[in-house]
This record gives structure tokens, C-alpha cells and sequence, in this order.
């Protein structure tokens, strides 16, 4: 599994090294970041296995939550850009739901979020600039708390994820954002209940919603 360190210079890698070509071959590349607020929901789906022995009707549910994030990318062509987006780390409790819904809260963890995307935008100019994308997600496990299953522990992951949004500008410069992540994340979660191991693999498979404030330089 890539390391937290090894990720977060990967992506930076990833972000600067087009825009170095791209600055030399097309003098109207642009930067441009943006902040707002994402909403993330989660599939919540699971496998669960306790004691080596799958459990039928066994579920998880999350509430959706809402983070700050920012995203920072440059445009590498007249209709490519590269963009970076990450997330304040949100902290989730997870609850039992199906055969696990009589346990309550089964544990509680704090994960951080990023997509690396390459966007395809049709349009530069203009009010409304569509884009669509494509890329990578990746979920960071901070850190998880017991509840009903003890010694809990959640992988990270790697995985594909798309977009849409559009840019909504007032000038060249300012304007406000829509954009809509998903991506197919998947992982395992393994700990203990009654002191016998249950493992569970985890589809998250998340919707990130967003918008907020956009500028360009």
C-alpha cells in the first residue's frame, strides 16, 4: 500500500510536472484554485465475516457529512487541465444497520480525501465553462475509535474516480463553482467482537458534492 508521504509527492509530481510543458507551449495556461464546502456520501456497503463465517444481512450506514475543501490546478492545453482536490479530514461515526442494527455504533474513524483529475472543458470563454474528468481518489485513514467491534482497523485505498462541474465566472478571474465526484472506493476493515476477528469488506464507493468560490491567475 503507497505511503501517505509517497502519495502526497506523487500527486504534486503529478500536478507539476505537465504544467512545465504546458507554460512552454501555450502562453494562455492558467492556474486557478478553488474553496468551498463538499458534501460526501457513502455507499455503505459490506461483507462481513465473523469468525471466519460470512454474516447474512449484515449493513453499516453513515450519515452524509459536509467538509471544506480546496483545489489547486493549471490548465495544460486549450482544453485540458490537471487539478488537485483535497478535504478538511471529516470524522464519521459508523453505525450497524441489518443484522448489526441491535449493536449501535460499531466504531468511528477520521479519513482524509483527495482526487487527482485530468478535466476536459470545451469551453474557456463565457459564463458557464463545463468540464468533465477523470482520474484517481485516494482515502487516508487518520486514525479509528472502537465501539460494538474492538481493535478496529480500516486500509486505505486506491481508486478510479469521474466528475462533472461546471464554472460559473463573473470576469476572467472570479467566478463560483458546481462539481459532483464519484469515485469506487473500496476497502477492508478488520477488529474484533466478543473477542472472536470479524473482517469486512467495505464498498464506500462515495458521491462528493461541491461548490464554492473560484479564481484564476
Amino acid at each position: 500500500m503507497m505511503s501517505k508521504t509517497a502519495f502526497a509527492a506523487a500527486t504534486m509530481l503529478a500536478v507539476a510536472l505537465p504544467a512545465a510543458p504546458a507554460a512552454a507551449q501555450a502562453g494562455d495556461s492558467k492556474w486557478f484554485a478553488r474553496v468551498g464546502v463538499t458534501q460526501l456520501t457513502l455507499a455503505d456497503g459490506l461483507d462481513l465475516t465473523f469468525a471466519g463465517a460470512p454474516v447474512a444481512g449484515a449493513d453499516l450506514e453513515t450519515k452524509s457529512h459536509y467538509t471544506p475543501t480546496i483545489q489547486a490546478g493549471r490548465f495544460i492545453g486549450d482544453h485540458l487541465a490537471v487539478s488537485l482536490t483535497v478535504g478538511l479530514p471529516p470524522h464519521i461515526e459508523i453505525q450497524g444497520s441489518g443484522a448489526l442494527q441491535p449493536f449501535g455504533k460499531l466504531a468511528e474513524t477520521t479519513y482524509g480525501p483527495a482526487v487527482l483529475s485530468v478535466q476536459f472543458r470545451p469551453l474557456r470563454t463565457g459564463t458557464f465553462q463545463p468540464y468533465v474528468g477523470a482520474g484517481a481518489a485516494y482515502m487516508v485513514i487518520f486514525s479509528t475509535e472502537d465501539a460494538a467491534f474492538r481493535d478496529v482497523r480500516i486500509d486505505d485505498d486506491v481508486a478510479p474516480a469521474l466528475e462533472v462541474g461546471t464554472d460559473i465566472m463573473f470576469n476572467d478571474r472570479y467566478g463560483i463553482f458546481l462539481d459532483a465526484k464519484k469515485a469506487f472506493l473500496r476497502s477492508e476493515a478488520r477488529g474484533t467482537f466478543g473477542g472472536a476477528p470479524v473482517v469486512g469488506q467495505v464498498r464506500l464507493d462515495p458521491w462528493a458534492v461541491s461548490a464554492g468560490a473560484v479564481i484564476r491567475f
